[in-house]
């Protein structure tokens, strides 16, 4: 976490310069790596509480924490030795983790 709240204020402070309709925007690859549930759920909390967008990969997050109040979540699904992958697609709408069907499925 002492790595994460330096860079949200920096960030955050990088975007008070900018107009108010912008996205603030930030990307985070293995986010939150070694940060328990508990803590997690309380850096969801500070980027909402920042307004901030965010985009995030990791291997074992959802973000479907009660400080979240809506995320689009999509799960990357590679069987092995095949050359193709399948996304699997799901809301959370801060209360619920949703599986959302494909229009082909539906």
């Amino acid at each position: 976490m002492a790595m994460y709240i330096p860079l949200f204020a920096a960030t955050w402070s990088r975007y008070s310069d900018a107009r108010p309709e912008a996205p603030r925007l930030i990307s985070l690859d293995e986010a939150f790596a070694g940060v328990d549930d508990e803590n997690m759920r309380d850096m969801f909390k500070l980027l909402t509480d920042m307004g901030f967008d965010y985009m995030m990969t990791s291997q074992v997050l959802w973000g479907c924490f009660d400080s979240v109040p809506k995320l689009a979540i999509y799960e990357i699904y590679r069987p092995k030795d095949v050359d193709f992958v399948t996304l699997f697609r799901y809301r959370w709408n801060g209360k619920v983790k949703e599986y959302v069907q494909a229009e082909a499925d539906r």
